[in-house]
């Protein structure tokens, strides 16, 4: 019997079934594994739990939470001299978890998920936030919600320093609406990660490198037709018209009055033509 899709990334398969408890750091390692086969994930699962039990002792069994994040801080950007790669941001190593704690460089994204990966066991309550142009994380502290910053060093930020941060970073006044603030799905969050990745190689023209992010987006996304339409014209880029005819013809039939319609009425013949060859 042939495996299943996704076999090799168990973890994904949760979060796309909607499993509530899927461990974010383990996602965002199995999607590394496509760029870096035969990845040690058990091992750089077990280095992220290493830095989350060297914050532990340090903070007193009535810490607030603002101190556990202090010393998280510190572990992460002092001792272990992590730090957000502005010179070379699109470099995609950034995104990858396994680099990430390598080279010691990521974006806001990837730093963050390192960052929830290690404050989760300790007992406090994170989430992602998806902001425009800037990925954060947020940490219920009673009935206040605090904002952290792992790009910026791990910066504590309450509403409205959040608010001046994003505005900075825009360069436009924002509003920070209770919409913009709530935790971010997972299934969103790896989104985001993947959609970086993929304009990264487009931009690359690494079709290879791109095809099984592509495959990652649908089967997160399943009706998002631009997605489901990027699938099929990469599998044609990658001579795959095999696995280029379904999605073509999903995103026509879904989609008849795209712009891109005629296009991809197009490469579907195309597709089915090669396929009719080899056959």
């Amino acid at each position: 019997m042939r495996p299943g899709p996704f076999a090799d990334s168990p973890e994904f398969r949760r979060l796309i079934s909607g499993d509530p408890e899927v461990d974010p750091a383990r996602v965002a390692l199995e999607l590394a594994a496509d760029a870096y086969p035969g990845l040690d994930i058990e091992g750089y699962v077990a280095r992220i739990a290493a830095l989350s039990e060297r914050v532990r002792p340090r903070c007193p069994s009535k810490a607030g939470v603002r101190e556990v994040l202090g010393q998280i801080n510190w572990v992460l950007f002092v001792e272990e001299e992590l730090r957000g790669n502005q010179e070379d941001y699109y470099d995609p190593r950034n995104s990858y978890l396994n680099e990430v704690l390598d080279r010691r460089l990521g974006i806001p994204i990837s730093l963050s998920v390192l960052y929830w990966a290690i404050a989760r066991p300790l007992g406090l309550t994170v989430a992602g936030l998806n902001f425009p142009g800037h990925f954060m994380l947020r940490v219920d502290d009673g009935d206040e919600t605090l904002f952290v910053d792992p790009f910026h060093s791990g910066a504590i930020l309450d509403r409205e320093a959040c608010r001046r941060r994003l505005s900075e970073l825009l360069q436009q006044p924002v509003d920070l609406s209770h919409e913009m603030t709530a935790p971010a799905p997972l299934a969103v969050v790896v989104t985001r990660i993947l959609r970086n990745l993929k304009s990264i190689y487009l931009r690359a023209e690494d079709v290879p490198s791109v095809l099984p992010i592509q495959r990652r987006l649908v089967a997160l996304n399943p009706r998002d037709a631009e997605e489901v339409r990027d699938l099929g014209v990469l599998c044609l880029r990658a001579e795959r018209p095999g696995e280029a005819v379904d999605p073509l013809q999903t995103f026509l039939t879904t989609s008849p009055d795209d712009s891109r319609s005629n296009e991809i009425a197009t490469l579907l013949v195309a597709a089915r033509r090669r396929l009719a060859e080899w056959n």
